[in-house]
């Protein structure tokens, strides 16, 4: 199946960000709103969890979470793994995070928020440099949810998007790769999903002509991950993922769910 591609559409241009009078949320460890999911992978010291500015529907984080990682320069094949990934996690209700990279990550917001999705973006930089143009035509605010834990003005680091990839994995119940490299920030946050959350919450695709470049595919293929492959409709087989984010209640808690809710709208 094919999808009409985003990468000759999107503009980079850098508007305001948009939230309550367009200002973010800034959410310490001690807030009532800061996601224990995150308390739960990434430790609970406070040294060890960052500050959090969010704009959006904090309610999102109270739903069942995939996240997306891949390459920002994927094959064609890589972009429509993404979209269908997407577009089938937005009809189960089922909300995606990722990172807002070029490529595979954009690809995934876009594709869940026009199939009636909702989306988490986990920025790589401080929230100053927050681009809403990439997503324009489907942004609504309240299925999205916006947010960094960096310093506002923070710029791109390669430190920093490696370290984005522990909130990805934090608030995602399970994570899919898509075009990893046989080194940088994709097979990072896969060998992290392995470490902190165990193989069954790590599923990467593979299918024919995969290009050399996503070396990184095998290597966490042997490392345990479980594979995605396609079904007979030339379709994503989700049956496996969906059913582990389903059962998965390792990072949930009760109380606080019920507060995001009382959030929404």
């Amino acid at each position: 199946m094919t999808y009409p591609s985003l990468q000759s559409e999107i503009s980079y241009e850098r508007p305001k960000v948009v939230g309550i009078d367009d200002k973010p949320i800034s959410v310490a460890v001690d807030n009532p709103l800061y996601p224990r999911r995150l308390q739960a992978i990434m430790g609970r010291k406070r040294g060890k969890l960052p500050k959090l500015d969010m704009v959006g529907n904090v309610g999102l984080l109270a739903m069942p979470s995939i996240g997306i990682s891949g390459s920002r320069d994927p094959s064609e094949n890589g972009l429509n793994i993404a979209r269908d990934c997407a577009e089938q996690a937005a009809k189960e209700g089922i909300v995606i995070v990722s990172g807002y990279a070029r490529g595979v990550d954009i690809e995934a917001h876009y594709y869940s928020l026009r199939a009636g999705g909702k989306t988490i973006i986990v920025l790589p930089e401080g929230m100053g440099h927050f681009r809403q143009s990439p997503l324009a035509d489907v942004w609504e605010l309240e299925n999205i949810l916006v947010m960094s834990q960096f310093e506002w003005s923070a710029i791109w680091q390669a430190d920093r998007a490696m370290k984005r990839n522990d909130v990805i994995i934090g608030l995602s119940h399970a994570v899919i790769v898509v075009e990893a490299g046989e080194k940088g920030g994709t097979l990072d946050a896969g060998e992290k999903v392995l470490k902190k959350k165990g193989a069954s919450s790590l599923f990467v695709a593979q299918y024919q002509n995969m290009p050399e470049r996503a070396d990184g595919n095998g290597i966490l293929l042997g490392q345990g991950a479980q594979q995605l492959t396609m079904d007979e409709n030339g379709h994503v087989d989700m049956t496996k993922i969906f059913e582990h984010v389903k059962r998965d209640d390792l990072h949930k808690n009760a109380e606080q769910d019920d507060f995001f809710r009382q959030q929404v709208g």
